[in-house]
C-alpha cells in the first residue's frame, strides 16, 4: 500500500467515481485503476463496486475507509510538522532558561529573532540552573541558557558570556568597604537556593577566599535574582547579585556595592545543548545571533565541555 494509492482511493470514495477521483489526485483514469487493483489484491477483497449508478463502497471498502481517513490525517499532520520544523509553517521554539538569562540575554535579542523568524513562536521556560538543565535532559525545552554547569555526560556546554556577581546592600547599611573577607561572617545575608548558577559560583569563590559557608549570617534562601534584589532593596540583607540585575539601582543610588579585598567574583553563561541531536533550523538561528549578539562567533566546539 502507497500513500498515493491511498489518497486515491478517498478521492473515489468521496466523488463515488473512478474518473473524478482519478482527476482530483492527477492520474489518468487507466492508472487509477491499476492503483486500486493493486490495493485489492493486496487485502484479498473487493473495496468498490461498480454499476450503472456509480461506484459504492463495499463493507470491506467502508472498513478501510475509516483507517485511512486516519492514515491521511496523520500523514497531513506529519508534513505540517516538517514544515514548521523547517520555519515554513507558524513554528514553536522552546528555549529554557535561569534567571538572568532569561531576564537580560533573550529578550535583547528577541527583536532580530522573530524578524528573520516571522513564522517561529519562543516560549520561554524559566526556572534555577538545575530545573532548567533538567527540561533539556527530558527533550521539553531544544536548548537552554544558564549560568551553571551540572554534569551530565548527553548535554555539552558552551561559554557563551559572562557577567559579574556584586555585593549589593541599601546605603547605610554596612560599611562600603569591609577590610577582609572573613568580615562578611558579620554582614546579614539574603542568598539565592543551593541549584542556582549564581549560589554555585558564590559559593565557590567564598571558600576560594577562605570563607567557612557554614560561618555565614543568611537570614533567607530566595528562589530567584528579582526575589534577592526586592529583600535587599527592602533593607532585609545583603546580597549576592548578578551585575546585569541592579544595574538601575546602582546608577540611582538606591543600591550601593560592598567592596571586599580581593573577593571579585564573575559568573559564565551557557548554552546548553544534548549532545548528538539535530536542531531545528530556528533553534541554529537563534544560537547563531546569541554568539553574535554576545561576540563570540566562535565554533561550536571551540569552547565547549561537559
Amino acid at each position: 500500500m502507497t500513500l498515493k494509492q491511498l489518497e486515491l482511493f478517498l478521492a473515489i470514495a468521496a466523488q463515488r467515481s473512478f474518473s473524478r477521483g482519478a482527476e482530483l489526485v492527477h492520474l489518468v483514469q487507466s492508472t487509477a485503476s491499476q492503483h486500486i487493483r493493486g490495493l485489492e489484491e493486496e487485502f484479498g477483497c473487493r473495496l468498490f463496486d461498480r454499476s450503472k449508478n456509480g461506484v459504492h463502497l463495499t463493507e470491506a471498502g467502508r472498513l478501510f475507509e475509516q483507517h485511512a481517513h486516519r492514515i491521511s490525517d496523520a500523514c497531513t499532520d506529519a508534513q505540517l510538522a516538517m514544515r514548521r520544523f523547517l520555519g515554513a509553517e507558524e513554528a514553536i521554539l522552546r528555549v529554557g532558561a535561569s534567571t538572568i538569562p532569561a531576564a537580560c540575554l533573550i529578550p535583547d535579542l528577541l527583536g532580530a529573532f522573530t524578524a528573520a523568524w516571522p513564522g517561529v513562536r519562543l516560549e520561554l521556560v524559566q526556572g534555577d540552573t538545575r530545573e532548567v538543565l533538567g527540561l533539556l535532559q527530558g527533550d521539553s525545552v531544544e536548548l537552554s541558557l544558564v549560568g551553571g554547569i551540572e554534569q551530565a555526560d548527553q548535554l555539552e556546554f558552551e561559554t557563551i558570556g559572562s557577567e559579574e556577581i556584586l555585593l549589593v546592600a541599601r546605603p547605610g547599611m554596612v560599611p562600603d568597604h569591609l577590610d577582609a573577607a572573613g568580615s562578611l561572617t558579620q554582614v546579614p545575608l539574603i542568598v539565592r537556593e543551593p541549584g542556582s548558577g549564581t549560589r554555585q559560583v558564590v559559593d565557590a569563590a567564598l571558600l576560594k577566599a577562605g570563607i567557612n559557608l557554614s560561618d555565614l549570617r543568611v537570614l533567607a534562601q530566595l528562589g530567584s535574582s528579582e526575589a534577592v534584589r526586592r529583600a535587599v532593596l527592602g533593607g532585609a540583607g545583603c546580597g549576592f547579585i548578578s551585575s546585569l540585575a541592579v544595574g538601575r539601582e546602582m546608577r540611582d543610588g538606591s543600591l550601593v556595592v560592598v567592596t571586599i579585598p580581593g573577593l571579585e567574583i564573575r559568573q559564565l553563561f551557557y548554552l546548553v545543548t544534548r549532545r548528538g541531536t539535530s536542531r531545528s533550523p530556528a533553534a541554529e538561528a537563534f544560537i547563531a545571533l546569541l554568539r553574535d549578539q554576545q561576540g563570540t562567533k566562535q565554533d561550536a566546539g571551540s569552547n565547549s565541555f561537559t
